[in-house]
């Protein structure tokens, strides 16, 4: 199965489909850098950096399976305030979907997005546009963990067949997985009693509540700190998270990140990207395992 990934973003559609064994031939995105780290991990895709609003779709080659994952930051809760005006108008990116699905007419379509996608008060509007091409949509909502991802991240796929079958996602029905995997023995560490009232009162409070264990705690959320024998909760695109180990604490590294959402270590990106970067990369992927599992599970139907 050939594929073609629009908003391909930092590549964990890509990474999972090729690991499905499809054929990604294509990948867009608008910003540089995640086309950039894209390129570096699947240099044999052709690659496009530009906004795909103004796609010209006749140039995507001839392909089966569109995987897209649009905008969501209009549509999640943790958009950024002083951001909203610019992230309400990136909600129009799904529209890019059906232009591009008008023109080449793929047997399957895979849209990755938050759960609150559906309250977007266009999404029966664009889903009955699907529709008309010929697309029966079904909504699947995936927790990461089900399928091996070290990770409780909950996120809306909409697959749709031309042909009208109905695809069963197959679901890992283990253990969770912890995230202890994911963390690396060394790293930078730092004395609570130094951190901001705030963050050290919840560094405290989590590290009594597991007796000194070496634990995760959230910055920004609240979060009453989870065991490292625990799933972590959702990886987002800003430095949240810390792990906290008696009396000292220190910030996730981006590649524990990456871990925690399902990128092997051989998928690399250049030493000079910002950590600030890289966190928007990782934070923004879509987990490969899961796209591993959707797109093995549409090539059967398909």
């Amino acid at each position: 199965m050939k594929a073609i990934d629009l908003f391909a973003g930092w590549g964990g559609f890509t990474l999972g489909a090729t690991q499905a064994g499809a054929e990604v031939l294509y990948a867009a995105n608008h910003w540089p850098i995640a086309v950039d780290v894209h390129s570096r991990n699947h240099p044999a895709t052709q690659h496009e950096c530009q906004d795909l609003r103004q796609a010209d779709w006749t140039r995507v080659p001839q392909y089966d399976l569109l995987l897209a994952s649009p905008a969501c930051q209009g549509h999640s809760s943790a958009s950024q305030p002083k951001r909203r005006q610019y992230h309400d108008a990136m909600r129009s990116t799904a529209w890019a979907v059906v232009d591009c699905a008008d023109v080449t007419e793929p047997a399957a379509i895979v849209v990755e997005n938050v759960p609150a996608f559906t309250r977007w008060r266009l999404y029966p509007v664009w889903l009955e546009a699907l529709s008309r091409l010929g697309y029966k949509m079904r909504e699947h909502r995936v927790l990461a963990t089900h399928h091996g991802v070290p990770q409780r991240r909950d996120r809306l796929f909409l697959v749709g067949l031309r042909n009208g079958c109905h695809v069963a996602l197959p679901l890992h029905l283990g253990a969770e997985p912890a995230f202890a995997a994911c963390i690396d023995p060394d790293g930078t560490w730092r004395d609570i009693v130094d951190a901001g009232a705030d963050a050290r009162a919840r560094m405290v409070s989590a590290s009594a509540r597991f007796r000194g264990q070496p634990c995760l705690v959230n910055h920004v959320t609240g979060h009453r700190g989870i065991p490292l024998t625990e799933a972590i909760r959702t990886i987002t695109t800003k430095a949240q998270w810390t792990l906290v180990h008696g009396a000292r604490y220190r910030w996730l590294t981006t590649r524990e990140l990456a871990r925690g959402m399902g990128f092997p270590d051989s998928f690399t990106w250049d030493d000079s990207i910002t950590r600030t970067d890289a966190l928007r990369g990782i934070g923004n992927a879509v987990c490969p395992p899961v796209a591993r599992d959707i797109v093995s599970a549409v090539k059967e139907a398909a």
